[in-house]
């Protein structure tokens, strides 16, 4: 039984000059040589007529520790002067579909906390990517807008035109009755 437990210490110390030596191998250098057939070779360890081959450091990449948090809903800009906190159309609702066949409805709006008049900030109000106009008013009141899937996007704007909160789009759908199809009669 002693024999036994020599060779287990014995493999022990064979498994940790190995991991030593292959240790030193990826630290060491390559040597690449051709044979008189003409194939390549590569080794750890040098040749008569071998040349060392220089080794490119490997491309490493590490990944940012603390990234910003991505919030939804109203953005704000990270100093901005302004103070707002939160920027919001209540009213339509996103993805709200409603009739009106002249095309006239009203935009709601909510502001943490109330809008700086004094500063010259207005709420510029854009449909479908154009300005409509400005506002001191959490209302505004929208006519003559076509049938059809339309976005509308509220902004706090200071006196030179410069954003500083805007709401997130909102997205609504309009209906309206075909003027190819005129009120049916009611039936006797």
């Amino acid at each position: 039984m002693p024999d036994g437990l020599d060779y287990v210490g014995s493999m022990k110390h064979w498994i940790l000059i190995l991991a030593l030596l292959g240790t030193a191998a990826q630290a060491g250098t390559v040597y690449r040589w051709v044979d008189e057939d003409g194939r390549v070779h590569y080794s750890d360890s040098p040749r008569p007529g071998a040349e060392a081959v220089e080794l490119r450091q490997p491309n490493v990449y590490e990944a940012p520790k603390n990234l910003p948090k991505i919030q939804s809903g109203s953005r704000t800009p990270e100093a901005g002067p302004a103070g707002y906190d939160s920027l919001a159309i209540t009213y339509p609702e996103p993805d709200t579909a409603f009739w009106d066949n002249q095309g006239n409805f009203s935009l709601r709006l909510s502001l943490e906390p109330e809008l700086n008049t004094s500063a010259g900030h207005r709420i510029r109000i854009s449909l479908d990517g154009k300005v409509q106009g400005t506002t001191r008013n959490l209302q505004w009141q929208f006519t003559g807008v076509d049938r059809g899937t339309h976005s509308v996007v509220a902004e706090v704007v200071d006196g030179d035109g410069n954003t500083l909160i805007s709401s997130d789009p909102v997205s609504f759908h309009l209906h309206q009755q075909s003027i190819n199809l005129p009120a049916r009669k009611a039936n006797p």
